[in-house]
């Protein structure tokens, strides 16, 4: 009996330290994320949006090219069992550039839409991640989620200022909801390949599916895909791409130890931070009714992610 108490007790600390290292990830994805989506209005003062994309991607590819070598290189614990798995590779590439029109649309968003507004509606994507990782990946019906989905739509309606039932949408808004629909399902469907290929290796898929994919549709446009270094060293883009490391690389850490969907609505911090950022280096400032939208949107994600913790300790 005493051994089984033992072994019992050892289990659920076990478990409570690899969910303990689970939030620690995704809040460092978090404020990561959170910043750099208020950064990208610097570069696009001075490249197009697809030039910033490539210059970032670009860098984020090293960072991760250098990191996967190290790692294999040390073995401190990397997970690089997946470069030699060709078919799973093939399905990573595939995922990955389904994720590229996520931030494809988020970027382009910003040239209509203020930070403020972009981000929020964009955190909709933590809606299309749990239907992804109910439909997917068989995880727990949230029972809630009609009711947040119905407050997302009336904030996002509110937000778009037109009148409530309208299905008229402001460029920016579509391109924000565009956004969210393919970050919401990539982003919970990266579980799969994590579990194959080690979220090192995924990282580094990811980061250079995104640097090709940006690179295709700058020829496509014929813009300009050449750039001196001085370009790829500007201090926002630099940031930028150490920023969007960290975030991927915690986030893709946080789905070894906690589920796709908590990892999904956790998400919803994002936004906040985001919004604080913005209105200390942008000064935005958004109406009373915007903020109503807005705080409807972070309820319904916050409603969700409530209901989800019930069901896990059920």
């Amino acid at each position: 009996m005493f051994c089984c108490g033992v072994g019992y007790n050892f289990y659920f600390y076990e478990l409570k330290s690899k969910n303990k290292l689970g939030l620690i990830f995704i809040s460092l994805s978090i404020l990561s994320f959170g910043l750099s989506n208020c950064l990208w209005v610097y570069p696009l003062r001075q490249f197009s949006f697809l030039q910033v994309i490539v210059l970032r991607s670009f860098l984020t590819t090293v960072f991760f090219g250098c990191f996967l070598v190290i790692g294999s290189l040390t073995h401190f614990g990397i997970e690089s069992n997946g470069l030699a798995q060709i078919v799973e590779i093939g399905k990573a590439v595939a995922l990955c550039a389904f994720s590229f029109f996520g931030l494809y649309f988020y970027v382009q968003s910003l040239k209509f839409e203020k930070v403020s507004l972009a981000v929020p509606i964009s955190s909709i994507s933590g809606i299309f991640g749990v239907l992804a990782g109910i439909i997917f990946l068989h995880e727990a019906v949230i029972i809630n989620f009609i009711g947040a989905l119905l407050l997302v739509l009336i904030g996002v309606n509110i937000v778009n200022s037109t009148p409530f039932g309208s299905y008229r949408l402001s460029k920016g808004v579509s391109y924000n909801l565009l956004a969210a629909f393919f970050w919401g399902i990539s982003f919970a469907l990266f579980a799969i390949p994590i579990k194959s290929l080690g979220a090192i290796s995924f990282a580094f898929i990811l980061e250079i599916t995104v640097f090709v994919c940006s690179l295709i549709l700058l020829r496509i446009e014929n813009l300009k895909w050449w750039f001196p270094i001085h370009n790829i060293f500007d201090r926002y883009i630099l940031v930028l791409a150490i920023l969007g490391f960290c975030g991927v690389l915690f986030y893709n850490l946080s789905l070894i130890y906690i589920p796709v969907t908590e990892a999904s609505l956790l998400g919803v911090l994002t936004t906040v931070v985001s919004i604080i950022i913005a209105a200390l280096l942008y000064k935005e400032r958004l109406t009373r009714k915007q903020y109503i939208g807005i705080t409807f949107i972070i309820v319904a994600l916050a409603l969700i992610n409530i209901n989800w913790c019930e069901l896990s300790t059920s």
